[in-house]
């Protein structure tokens, strides 16, 4: 990265027309060139969060839901922290079955627990397949699962510690309750 200036990066870009060029020319970022951008406009650059703490330790609640087997599919994932909600997200899966989505959840919870340097991550899932393929019970026979399954380890290996544990369905409500509304969203957008 150079210094350049916001004359030297707003000359640039209005010789090129061109972002890329103008932050390859100049060896800038396009956060700098933004930057620069909103000062010209008068604006100053939002505050920039804080880096969050690395989470030691996680606990995470999955689920994944389809309507149809296979169809409309959802993943829910609630990250908590001790004993409160840290986090909450849903994702719309497109069309899958369900044993599909609840792998996809999971693959989704361990990416957002490494983002947020989680070393030691505790999941729970009322899949039992899911939960038993992971602990080496049952089999992985699907060829689709395979693929999901062998993600799910690559992503296990960057924990310190990983578990995972069978819960009741009535103890995974909120991960439910995610999965299904990330279907009922992309069904009224």
């Amino acid at each position: 990265m150079t210094d350049a200036s916001d004359r030297e990066i707003l000359l640039c870009l209005a010789e090129t027309l061109d972002v890329a060029a103008t932050c390859d020319r100049l060896r800038i970022s396009r956060s700098r060139l933004k930057q620069c951008l909103e000062r010209a406009a008068g604006n100053p650059p939002p505050e920039v969060p804080p880096p969050l703490e690395p989470l030691e330790s996680v606990t995470v609640n999955i689920d994944g839901a389809a309507r149809g087997n296979p169809g409309p599919a959802g993943a829910g994932v609630v990250i908590w922290r001790g004993n409160k909600v840290f986090e909450e997200f849903c994702e719309y899966l497109g069309k899958a079955t369900n044993n599909q989505a609840e792998y996809r959840a999971l693959v989704l919870a361990l990416r957002r627990a490494r983002e947020l340097g989680a070393r030691k991550v505790a999941v729970r899932s009322d899949s039992e397949l899911l939960v038993k393929q992971l602990l080496g019970e049952y089999r992985v026979k699907n060829p689709e699962l395979r693929v999901l399954f062998q993600q799910v380890q690559d992503l296990k290996r960057g924990f310190k510690n990983f578990t995972i544990e069978h819960v009741p369905r009535e103890d995974n409500r909120e991960a439910d309750r995610l999965a299904n509304r990330a279907i009922d969203e992309f069904a009224e957008g």
